[in-house]
């Protein structure tokens, strides 16, 4: 009687699904398969929001859960309020601009090459001192990305969105980003 090992193995010589050994593996564990992959910021990746452009390079979808990556062109003066993240940590690596972070009672000057990271549970802002700051933002774990989707319109273009007419919505803020265990104000 065939085993599943053995099953899995022949569907890959046959080449109908390349499976590594290590992949096998994972299957044979419950785990969902990683596939390699290319990709890069496009329009049907990206999303207005609030004046900044977001784009999901990769989700959590895409990673079995483990982090999503996306890359943020956003502007001064369009920062959001201080808040904590109590579901994943972040960490942000400058590519273009300068921006200051308050975490926890401390400031760090972060500028192009340079790599904040943010851990859960403890409150955060940041002020950006350009006119412009374009981010990578790794969250890990990854589901976060999903909020600036629900947040956001789909971009109709690969570029900064117009400004926003008046201030943002703050009341619908709070309410997605607390399904996503985002928390305002003090700590």
């Amino acid at each position: 009687m065939p085993t599943r090992r053995k099953f899995l193995n022949d569907l890959s010589v046959i080449g109908t699904l390349p499976i590594n050994p290590n992949t096998l593996s994972g299957i044979l564990n419950g785990e969902t398969p990683l596939f390699p992959l290319l990709a890069s910021r496009t329009k049907e990746n990206s999303y207005w929001y609030i004046g900044h452009l977001m784009s999901l390079v990769l989700t959590s979808e895409q990673t079995g859960g483990k982090y999503a990556l996306l890359r943020a062109t956003e502007r001064r003066g369009m920062e959001p309020p201080p808040h904590t993240h109590t579901k994943e940590d972040e960490a942000f690596l400058v590519l273009e601009g300068e921006v200051i972070y308050t975490v926890g009672g401390q400031t760090f000057n972060a500028k192009a090459g340079d790599v904040m990271f943010l851990p859960k549970n403890i409150q955060h802002s940041f002020k950006i001192q350009t006119e412009q700051l374009e981010t990578l933002m790794l969250l890990t774990p990854g589901g976060f990305e999903n909020y600036f989707v629900e947040m956001s319109t789909a971009a109709e273009e690969v570029k900064l969105p117009p400004m926003p007419q008046g201030p943002p919505d703050f009341e619908k803020i709070v309410a997605i980003a607390s399904k996503y265990g985002i928390l305002f104000g003090k700590p």
